[in-house]
């Protein structure tokens, strides 16, 4: 019986912890601003600036 009563303890303990991590882990405003563009490199995977590397 103890066996029984400490798995439910600790699935409730583990979903009480997922269940806090996810709600921590929601965004509090706006993800998406299609109005900025952002550039992430000037190069290409060798290292070169030219159009057709």
């Amino acid at each position: 019986m103890k066996s029984i009563l400490s798995r439910m303890i600790a699935a409730a303990v583990a979903i009480g912890l997922a269940v806090g991590l996810l709600g921590a882990a929601a965004p509090a405003g706006k993800v998406l601003e299609p109005s900025k563009l952002v550039i992430l490199s000037t190069t290409d995977v060798k290292g070169k600036n030219e159009p057709c590397g």
